[in-house]
């Protein structure tokens, strides 16, 4: 079982700033895709490098901090954790701006990957202190809801409003730093610690070393391979986002801002899915068959993408890219449901940094493959890495009931020691 948590107004006001923060983490991610040609010329790239800035340094420093992020925010808790997060991103957004060379533009970018480790295991972690655990899986859809606003607006949207307005790259990040700044009072105001999280009950469990605690949650398959199928049903959506997506359309004979905003679209349907599907799955109680649906529909929409040349077509395609990706919200659900409590964050944090490993390190190589093979090659292999998704889900995983796989005890405090039996 599972403690009762209830909705407040203190506990939403919480959720909403650590969503914001993901939303603007989710856009200093993806906004540099939109920049793509700018940015080369500027600093002198070429696409296996940018791949390398845009993708690798941000997400190899992301992914290796997930583990640690969880246990700072087990350890000194969320206001802290998000705080030092939100002014590690404003502080590298605003060196981002100053960049001059590859070596410094490598430097912020790493800087702002590591500050933004902390947005989406705090979002979570917002969601389980302070929501109430039978809606998660919607909750989770929501905060996706809120922190894809961040790709879309830095697709389509930006593209025009910078286009139109005669904007440079250096400038959106001037203004990406002080909307970092205006976050940082947010939290500073609002943001707490759940004092009722722990207060209530106890869990009785034997006392171990934090290294043994890792060691034995996660060897164990369940945990891997919801963590493998969330990196490959993700995995297409943010490397389109950052990387060719838009240039491989505008390849196809589409303008620049009907591209722009397919990549926007996307994001959109990804919003939409994600509490859809997670009130779906809280409704009938079911984890797997939702994941398994959007794993087909992923597919198809790359096929799609990848031979389709109608406008209709395309635009059909990469609404079922979002949707197929929006299981990635269900995974983290689902991880979740593998773990007890007090090992929420690690769980959490495992299933962030496989995502991100999976991007960094695929990111450079598909650079390479479409500088010598083209980009028909390179969607050869991203439907490759979704058709691992659909086995997964397919043999793999199993269903959890939306029940937590892993028993405790909870008993409630007294004034006086309770003895264990």
């Amino acid at each position: 079982m599972q403690k009762n948590i209830q909705f407040t107004p203190v506990g939403f006001l919480v959720w909403i700033i650590c969503a914001i923060y993901f939303l603007y983490e989710l856009f200093l991610r993806t906004v540099i895709g939109t920049f793509q040609h700018p940015i080369m010329y500027d600093l002198h790239l070429s696409t296996v490098k940018f791949s390398l800035l845009s993708s690798t340094t941000y997400l190899l420093i992301y992914a290796a901090m997930q583990i640690p992020v969880g246990i700072i925010v087990d350890n000194f808790g969320l206001k802290k954790s998000v705080l030092f997060g939100v002014s590690v991103c404003a502080l590298s957004s605003f060196g981002f701006s100053l960049a001059n060379d590859y070596t410094s533009a490598i430097f912020f970018r790493m800087l702002t990957g590591f500050g933004s480790s902390f947005g989406f295991i705090c979002l979570l972690v917002a969601v389980y202190d302070w929501m109430p655990h039978r809606y998660i899986g919607l909750f989770l859809g929501l905060s996706q809801f809120i922190g894809v606003m961040g790709p879309m607006i830095a697709a389509g949207p930006l593209t025009e409003i910078t286009e139109v307005g005669g904007i440079s790259w250096r400038e959106v990040f001037v203004w990406l730093s002080i909307f970092g700044g205006i976050l940082v009072l947010l939290v500073l105001l609002f943001v707490r610690n759940n004092p009722e999280k722990s207060g209530a009950y106890i869990i009785l469990h034997r006392a171990q070393p934090m290294s043994a605690r890792v060691f034995n949650n996660f060897m164990r398959w369940q945990p891997w391979l919801i963590g493998i199928f969330s990196a490959t049903v993700y995995f297409a959506i943010e490397y389109l986002s950052e990387n060719e997506g838009k240039s491989f359309l505008i390849l196809k004979g589409f303008s620049t801002q009907f591209s722009s905003y397919m990549i926007t679209l996307s994001w959109f349907a990804f919003a939409l899915s994600s509490p859809l599907l997670g009130f779906i799955s809280d409704h009938i109680l079911r984890r797997r068959l939702v994941m398994l649906w959007s794993a087909i529909g992923y597919l198809i929409g790359l096929t799609l993408i990848a031979f389709a040349a109608t406008k209709i077509t395309i635009i059909a395609a990469f609404m079922l890219l979002g949707f197929g990706a929006s299981a990635q919200s269900l995974a983290f659900a689902n991880m979740a449901e593998q773990f007890k409590p007090q090992y929420l964050p690690l769980a959490l944090a495992l299933n962030n940094a496989l995502v991100t490993v999976t991007i960094a390190i695929n990111a450079p190589i598909l650079g390479l493959v479409v500088e010598h093979l083209g980009y028909d090659a390179s969607f050869v292999a991203i439907i490759g890495i979704a058709l691992v998704a659909l086995a997964i889900i397919t043999f793999g995983i199993k269903e959890t009931f939306c029940k937590s796989q892993a028993d405790f005890t909870y008993l409630r405090q007294q004034t006086k020691p309770v003895a264990a039996h």
